[in-house]
């Protein structure tokens, strides 16, 4: 089953959206209730991670610079580019 629903992930890059939820909830099968049971339990999951962050050096780092700023702003472009790198060296080298 995993293995349909990766295939009709990867020819679907590009689909539209909605049309491809679509399909992944039907292909799941899940019922409403199933559902709202898995969303609430994946909200209870970031709230506990949300309570137990401490805020981190890039954190604090980020939170001196405001997006407003041309250095807030290469800031966010890094951040979102760590969220990108597959591994600790490329990050090191990058940052």
């Amino acid at each position: 089953m995993m293995d349909a629903i990766r295939a009709r992930m990867r020819e679907s890059a590009i689909a539209d959206e909605e049309k491809a939820l679509d399909q992944l909830v039907d292909i799941a099968g899940l019922t409403l209730g199933e559902r709202e049971a898995i969303a609430a339990h994946a909200v209870r999951m970031i709230q506990a991670v949300r309570d137990g962050a401490s805020h981190g050096m890039m954190e604090e780092f980020l939170g001196e610079y405001g997006l407003s700023s041309k250095e807030g702003v290469a800031l966010m472009c890094l951040a979102e580019a760590l969220l990108r790198v597959p591994d600790a060296e490329t990050i090191d080298d990058l940052i």
